[in-house]
């Protein structure tokens, strides 16, 4: 219909939205319409009540229309409540299916985490797509209520904000760390001089 006349939008935009309001919805199992009025919207084509002619036109008494609609009239609380409990329903499932793909975290004080790098997404011009997302090692102090940690770096300095646990994994030194730990223990020696230089 809009597409045929882009510019006559506004004219239908009362059409779209009594549309709009009157469609049930699954989250509620109802209509916004019956959440606020307690019943279906009527349409005067659907009331067969009393009319009266002025003029050669038919139009509804005030009688008839108020009766009509408290035959239609349901209880407002009980509809209210009704989409309520259909709507905490949809968000328990909701949660349940979230909480099957988030994987618990839980780290103890003094256990050496990675962090992300905040924010996330932002490219070093350096590195390029190469720019590394964690950064670490970070020591584990507090520990929070909420999943939340305070963090402190290897040589001593907080962190000044809270991380949540989603932002943090368990470190596990690379490769080339294990590597210069074992050149440390085997050539204590040579580890010096390399420091030196």
């Amino acid at each position: 219909m809009i597409k045929d006349n882009p510019r006559e939008w506004s004219d239908l935009l009362m059409d779209i939205l009594w549309a709009y309001r009157t469609f049930k919805r699954d989250a509620t199992d109802c209509t916004p319409y019956e959440l606020v009025y307690g019943h279906e919207a009527i349409l005067p084509v659907e009331v067969n009540v009393r009319t009266i002619r002025v003029n050669g036109q038919r139009y509804m008494t005030a009688e008839a229309y108020q009766e009509a609609m408290s035959i239609m009239n349901l209880d407002v609380e009980a509809k209210r409540k009704q989409a309520l409990s259909s709507l905490i329903k949809q968000k328990r499932l909701m949660v349940e299916t979230y909480n099957k793909r988030v994987k618990k975290k839980s780290f103890k004080v003094d256990d050496l985490v990675w962090k992300v790098r905040l924010p996330m997404g932002h490219k070093d011009h350096f590195y390029g797509k190469w720019t590394p997302q964690w950064e670490g090692p970070f020591r584990v102090v507090i520990i929070y209520s909420g999943n939340s940690y305070g963090l402190q770096h290897t040589d001593g300095r907080m962190i000044k904000i809270n991380i949540n646990g989603k932002f943090i994994k368990a470190y596990h030194p690379t490769i080339w760390e294990n590597y210069a730990k074992n050149i440390q223990k085997s050539f204590p020696e040579f580890w010096e001089n390399m420091q030196k230089e």
